[in-house]
């Protein structure tokens, strides 16, 4: 009977111990750089499951979760050795441990090369194939903590050039990532990093984020009706929970209000003494430039204006795991006196039903996948930009009202062994209305030029503030919805195989026909004589555009086709080599009848990383 309690207190004691001394802290949040989540959604397709949760980024503790669906032991040969890369990513630990935190840092010094045959129509980033996201810097150096069992802390800084070069993205046929080494000059060097830095606290099961990180909801190749990877970064605070069933996440996001960078939008008035000393009125303007929505207020001018993205987002795992299904309610909220009320801050709210339409532009995105046999997953997307609901006036010859707009997102993406390497393809099509993504911020009928259209629309799009030595500061505008916007017809295939870890080579074939509406297209009521009421895609029909003052030349639907292949090959543990090759031809070039635009694309890099 001794013996026996004393080898029940042993077990009680290894049991404390191993709460005590054996707890780790698994609030790492991963890059969407990372291939971890690809290899985990190939293992969970492979399995016959639905999607692992498409909200990304992750928390160590989140992906530790969704390894515990998988069923290691029905895995054999290149799907193994997936999960045993999963499972090697995932037990990474800090490079040094103190008391009561684990430190490490890290260096990443890559060498990027571009090569064009068109440096006429292809310059700026924004032209290349390779998508200015995966253009590296020259060098970065990160440090990782993790503070006690709870906090994580990430920051980098980076020796590159910025976004916007002095003589041009693609000016040259042939340039480097590396600083003032021409075509890049002193003036191109970078100062806006760094571009990943937060903070971050959580546990088994939930998950805060605070400061500059990517996001992207949800499994789209070409982009994501509600949320894509098309910045940088957000300024972000976000917090979400999780389990095996259920997750809920709530975000918001800060950019800079349009005011300042939108061309001529008044602050106010003025008042001064003329020649025959009469008091005169004078109106005042927050950003005097007159290039677009590009160049705006700098260090110089006090910034004003609130202008917010905010979301809450609802995920389901259903039928034995063969379902999921995602409920997204997003907001961009404004305020140019500055003010934010905090009632809106209600993460369990509808927030179509503030009825604040001159305060928030709001859109409903509803998404499905599915896994009816193992290998195979088929997923779609709709997003609800603004629509008449039973009773309403529906815009049509004879009636005038707001216009009708919707996002569809729809595709198929397999997995299957190969030899020592997973075999993976998608196809995916996508459509977009022409003013979905748009609203007006002030005026709800501005129905032509003598009623006054807005300064600026209360959009679905944000800006990158960046500051450069050449040009000063910089607004660099992106749809936080899908990649392409509105006004878009896209269809893409894609194909490979990737032993993760070691090396990846696939094909990717994309076709786009975009109409002449974009992220600058003036907002206006259609219908009854007003405006036309357009259909994706375009081939002209509005009304105004913040950007291009001769939008009216604007007469022809673009046809963009780009082939491509990629890859990219693990040399040692630290140095890795990739590239891709990319052809595009456009026809109808700016949506000019006949204008033709082609180029050929080459991208070659190695890094070096410890």
């Amino acid at each position: 009977m001794r013996i026996t309690r004393v080898l029940v207190c042993c077990l009680v004691m290894c049991l404390l111990s191993t709460s005590i001394f054996g707890a780790v802290n698994q609030q790492k949040i991963y890059s969407l750089d990372s291939d971890v989540y690809d290899a985990l959604q190939a293992l969970y397709i492979h399995q016959g499951l639905s999607l692992p949760s498409t909200t990304g980024p992750y928390s160590q503790a989140e992906l530790s979760l969704m390894v515990e669906k998988i069923k290691a032991s029905a895995l054999q040969g290149s799907m193994k050795q997936t999960y045993e890369y999963v499972q090697g990513v995932l037990g990474i630990e800090p490079k040094t441990q103190g008391k009561g935190i684990g430190l490490s840092w890290g260096f990443d010094a890559t060498l990027e090369t571009y090569t064009h045959s068109d440096t006429t129509d292809f310059t700026g980033r924004e032209s290349w194939n390779y998508d200015s996201i995966l253009h590296k810097p020259f060098l970065t150096v990160s440090l990782e903590t993790w503070p006690a069992e709870s906090f994580y802390g990430y920051s980098e800084l980076s020796v590159g050039n910025t976004f916007t070069l002095k003589n041009g993205f693609g000016a040259t046929t042939f340039a480097t990532n590396v600083p003032m080494v021409p075509p890049s000059l002193m003036p191109d060097l970078d100062f806006n990093m760094p571009y990943r830095a937060f903070v971050a606290a959580g546990g088994d099961h939930w998950s805060l984020q605070v400061g500059r990180d990517r996001l992207s909801w949800g499994a789209g190749h070409t982009g994501n009706l509600m949320v894509s990877d098309s910045f940088k970064y957000h300024n972000m605070a976000r917090v979400t929970t999780f389990s095996d069933k259920f997750k809920y996440t709530f975000v918001t996001s800060f950019f800079p209000h349009p005011l300042h960078f939108y061309d001529n939008v008044q602050s106010g008035v003025s008042y001064y003494k003329n020649s025959s000393g009469d008091i005169e009125e004078v109106p005042v303007y927050y950003n005097t430039q007159n290039d677009g929505p590009t160049e705006g207020d700098g260090q110089a001018t006090a910034l004003n204006g609130i202008y917010m993205f905010m979301s809450h987002r609802l995920e389901w795992r259903m039928l034995q795991d063969k379902v999921g299904l995602t409920l997204t309610e997003s907001i961009m909220y404004q305020s140019k006196e500055n003010y934010l009320d905090i009632r809106i801050l209600n993460p369990a709210m509808i927030f179509h039903d503030y009825y604040i339409r001159s305060n928030a532009n709001s859109i409903l995105g509803l998404e499905l996948d599915y896994t009816p046999v193992s290998g195979l997953n088929i997923y779609a997307q709709a997003a609800v930009d603004e629509f008449s609901l039973p009773g309403e006036p529906v815009p049509s010859d004879t009636v005038t009202n707001f216009p009708v707009t919707f996002g569809y997102l729809a595709g198929m993406k397999g997995v299957v062994p190969v030899a020592d390497a997973v075999g993976y393809g998608s196809l995916e099509f996508a459509y977009t209305d022409p003013y979905l993504y748009l609203r007006y911020s002030e005026t709800s009928s501005p129905d032509d030029s003598s009623s006054g259209y807005d300064d600026y629309g209360l959009n679905y799009v944000g800006a990158i503030r960046e500051f450069t030595n050449e040009s000063g500061m910089r607004y660099n505008s992106e749809f936080i919805g899908y990649t392409y916007g509105n006004d878009a017809l896209v269809v893409n295939l894609n194909g490979g195989v990737k032993s993760y870890g070691k090396w990846n080579l696939s094909g990717n074939v994309f076709y786009m026909a975009h109409g002449t509406f974009d992220m600058f297209t003036y907002w206006t009521r259609v219908g009854g004589g007003v405006a036309d009421i357009p259909t994706t895609p375009t081939s002209g029909g509005s009304v105004g555009n913040y950007a291009d003052s001769s939008y009216a030349s604007r007469n022809a639907v673009e046809h963009t086709l780009v082939a491509g292949v990629n890859g990219s090959y693990q040399i040692t543990d630290t140095l890795k080599t990739f590239g891709q090759l990319d052809y595009i031809t456009i026809q109808n070039y700016q949506n000019i009848a006949g204008q033709k635009a082609s180029d050929i694309q080459l991208t070659l890099g190695l890094s070096y990383t410890i």
